[in-house]
């Protein structure tokens, strides 16, 4: 029997998960230099989210900054283009639309992802095989974050996952300072959606029985994608599974 008690242990969770969120809304806001706020991983990490192709033409297709970081933006102006880019070919994610620019992810082969505003124009909708692929197996990884899927009998797919929060950092490398998370389940996907319950104690449940404290996550596939949106509750203050990843090559 733990030293303290569940209601104890309980009490000890709920602050845990109120210091993360206030964490995580911190570093959201502080976004902007990473992603713009008008195109955020969360515009992307949803059921309505599709995979679009870059289109042949020009030999590059820059991603442009939205108008929070400067006024009047996204246009096609060089003031709101942006040094990253995409070539003729790349499978980018695709959500929102503004205008004439489309909000999109990309994850280069370097694993780095990027998210802002590309040109509609510039890209074609994949078909619609390729929206919601059966493919579920592999290692899928993304910064700070590792799930490996194995299929199994009948459909059933099993998950084991690990994810990191400071581990880029140096300094909190070196001070012991990196918040560490794990998922593990077992479970089938229905209707191109996967998704469970892991209870911390080596059991899979449905997502719905999960409680507050309980470590749960949604799963979609798109073309090259799998996107992930947990519940803030798979590791320490400010580890999340959250966010879209790409096969390791």
């Amino acid at each position: 029997m733990p030293m303290f008690g569940r209601t104890a242990e309980a009490i000890i969770a709920h602050v845990w998960r109120a210091a993360r969120w206030l964490t995580v809304l911190a570093t959201m806001l502080a976004w902007p230099s990473i992603a713009s706020a008008g195109c955020l991983w969360t515009d992307l990490v949803r059921a309505e989210t599709r995979v679009a192709v870059v289109k042949p033409g020009a030999p590059r297709v820059h991603f442009v900054q939205d108008q929070v970081l400067r006024a009047g933006c996204p246009n096609a102006s060089a003031g709101c283009q942006l040094r990253s880019f995409v070539v003729p070919g790349d499978v980018v994610l695709v959500g929102p639309r503004q205008s004439a620019f489309i909000c999109a992810g990309f994850q280069g082969p370097r694993g780095i992802g990027t998210i802002d505003w590309l040109p509609a124009s510039a890209l074609s909708l994949l078909p619609a095989a390729a929206q919601q692929p059966q493919v579920w197996a592999g290692d899928w990884t993304a910064p700070e974050q590792d799930l490996k899927i194995t299929a199994a009998r009948g459909g059933v797919l099993t998950i084991a996952g690990e994810a990191t929060w400071g581990a880029g950092d140096p300094q909190r490398v070196k001070i012991g300072g990196v918040h560490i998370g794990q998922v593990n389940g077992t479970a089938r996907p229905v209707g191109g959606l996967l998704a469970f319950t892991d209870d911390g104690e080596g059991h899979t449940l449905p997502y719905a029985q999960g409680d507050e404290f309980s470590c749960k996550i949604k799963m979609l596939r798109r073309g090259p994608y799998l996107l992930v949106r947990d519940n803030n509750g798979c590791g320490g203050a400010n580890v999340s599974f959250s966010g879209f990843y790409a096969r390791k090559r």
